[in-house]
């Protein structure tokens, strides 16, 4: 059995995940799913509108009154674990913390709520550009999330790396770790703007209508240019309100409608698909594709 030292003083240990067997079949199923992805209509169900509730208690399954189920806690150190060895540290390299964070951490949970974890190390420790080594980690993730499955009561579990010298905007941050608070959540009532929400996510879907159009008259690279800047503005928006308003701005919450309506995953399609048709070729002459 090998270990892993987190810290100076914490060690945990480092098992071995179940990864599950990428079959043939898998990849003719991402590209049926892009496909269907790009007839989809978006409707922003009432629901999603109201899960934006302060709850009166922290997730009764996560936790036990304010501290973490020790069963959660040590599921989330296996599940962090493997992340740990997919992303092959280099030797040497120290875990600073598996911090836990997010509206699972705070009572504004619902049933569209994801589990944050964020494996913190610090960047100077590598012999690179810091913006290098977060581009990097960003991939990693992503590759690991899209590979993997895995969710706990239903929740699906979202790996993220962070630098301990980062700013992370958060009401509330659980060290798993040390199986304590790094800082308590508080239960905050705030002023939920629906129509305004809606209208403003409503704007960033009605803009699929230009994408789809250009899809169809094949200005590929026009789609991957819109779909790029969209991207870029709905992130740009959401890092003011975070640092503006917090978690509740109306920044946020926008961006958190659109996450959990399939938006951003129709916006990614299009991308993938305008990109590929751009770097299809019909002869060793060099012509793009005109199919």
């Amino acid at each position: 059995m090998k270990f892993i030292r987190a810290t100076t003083n914490i060690i945990f240990e480092n098992t071995t995940p179940i990864t599950p067997v990428q079959q043939l079949d898998e990849i003719d199923a991402i590209a049926n799913t892009l496909e269907d992805n790009l007839k989809k209509e978006i409707h922003i169900p009432k629901d999603i509108l109201n899960s934006f509730k302060i709850k009166d208690t922290l997730n009764p399954e996560i936790w036990q009154k304010s501290e973490l189920n020790p069963k959660i806690q040590q599921k989330f150190l296996k599940i962090a674990n493997g992340f740990i060895k997919n992303i092959n540290l280099p030797k040497g390299i120290k875990i600073k913390d598996i911090i836990f964070t997010g509206s699972l951490a705070n009572y504004n949970w619902s049933k569209f709520s994801d589990i944050d974890l964020h494996v913190v190390l610090d960047f100077n420790q590598f012999d690179a550009d810091p913006e290098i080594i977060q581009n990097y980690f960003n991939s990693q993730k992503t590759l690991w999330n899209q590979e993997h499955d895995i969710t706990i009561f239903g929740y699906p579990v979202e790996l993220y790396v962070q630098d301990i010298h980062a700013k992370l905007v958060a009401t509330a941050i659980y060290s798993v770790l040390r199986n304590e608070w790094i800082k308590k959540p508080k239960r905050e009532s705030f002023k939920l703007d629906k129509i305004t929400i809606k209208n403003k996510a409503q704007s960033f879907i009605n803009q699929l209508k230009d994408i789809r159009d250009d899809y169809n008259d094949k200005q590929y690279q026009s789609v991957v240019d819109k779909v790029t800047k969209i991207k870029d503005k709905i992130k740009q928006m959401r890092k003011a309100g975070l640092e503006n308003g917090g978690e509740f701005s109306l920044e946020n919450l926008v961006f958190k409608v659109l996450r959990r309506t399939t938006f951003m995953d129709i916006l990614n399609s299009f991308k993938a698909k305008a990109y590929d048709k751009l770097m299809s070729v019909m002869e060793i002459t060099g012509k793009t594709t005109k199919n």
